[in-house]
């Protein structure tokens, strides 16, 4: 539904570009939209390409004016339309907002007021679905990654082997048990490297965060609970190498293929699990949300 980067028309392409231009020094001439994490900067350019895609498909004549001569409450109202027939009103809430956040930074000197009353119409009429993850404490949700860890080594025992199926399950669990006690955002995990950001200090381990793998960049220090420190020498130690190409990187979360897990794969797996244990998927920002009995306050470094 999105329309590629290559092929918006030129000005939208010139205008985007500028809008995210950043430069090493920090005194140099930065774009508006140069602060914004790179999450945040494809998730506004996603939603622009989705507006372009509409546009290709129902008004492509538009495509020939400016950017901010083709928006009016009628095109808009007929750009919701089209998106009700995939999705339900909160996904085109979010999505309208973060159209607006893009079309702002790309017309700054338009009114988006009008947009934005919309936006937030179409939120308040949407239908939310009930919150079954608040059913799920961070209890659980460590109970969850102890009990995969704990399969994993009986499983292994009886074999009298570790297998790779054993590793992967050995490693989702301590993802999860470590998000239960530490929810860090998905980003910030996938990035951790041992010996960079994973490291021991006697017979604990801590996670020391520096700021530019951070959305807030704010250096973080976090200190891991004897309990998680021992399951990880026991994951490093025993069940890491069995994931083949492990070797090959420093990467905490190990995959196939010689690689680390990046977020996604990370969110599709956490996703996996908890939906087996649960009867419903418990996303990585859904920990954040659950009773944070168990988690743990950050050290901000200053």
């Amino acid at each position: 539904m999105q329309l590629p980067y290559a092929t918006w028309p030129e000005e939208d392409r010139k205008r985007w570009g500028v809008v995210n231009m950043s430069g090493a020094d920090p005194f140099d001439d930065c774009g508006p939209a140069a602060h914004l994490a790179e999450p945040t900067r494809r998730a506004l350019q996603g939603s622009y390409a989705r507006f372009l895609g509409f546009l290709s498909i129902k008004r492509s004549g538009l495509l020939a004016r400016p950017p901010g001569e083709r928006i009016d409450r009628k095109v808009i109202t007929n750009y919701v339309a089209w998106r009700r027939r995939s999705c339900g009103d909160s996904a085109i809430a979010i999505d309208l907002h973060h159209f607006r956040l893009a079309i702002g930074f790309i017309c700054p000197d338009s009114d988006w007021a009008w947009l934005l009353a919309i936006t937030k119409r179409i939120a308040a009429q949407a239908s939310h679905k009930p919150p079954r993850h608040h059913l799920v404490t961070s209890e659980r949700l460590y109970k969850l990654g102890m009990e995969l860890m704990d399969r994993a080594v009986a499983s292994a025992d009886a074999c009298e082997s570790i297998s790779k199926a054993h590793a992967f399950e050995y490693r989702d669990g301590l993802i999860i048990a470590l998000l239960a006690a530490i929810p860090l955002r998905r980003r910030t995990l996938a990035a951790l490297r041992i010996g960079k950001h994973l490291v021991k200090s006697g017979m604990i381990w801590s996670l020391d965060i520096p700021a530019e793998d951070t959305k807030t960049r704010r250096a973080l220090e976090y200190p891991i609970s004897a309990e998680l420190s021992g399951r990880i020498d026991l994951y490093l130690a025993k069940f890491r190498c069995r994931i083949p190409g492990a070797s090959a990187h420093a990467g905490l979360w190990a995959a196939e293929r010689g690689r680390p897990m990046d977020d996604g794969t990370i969110y599709d797996t956490v996703r996996r699990r908890t939906r087996k244990a649960f009867g419903f998927p418990i996303n990585l920002h859904r920990f954040r949300h659950a009773a944070a009995t168990l988690c743990q306050a950050p050290i901000r470094s200053t």
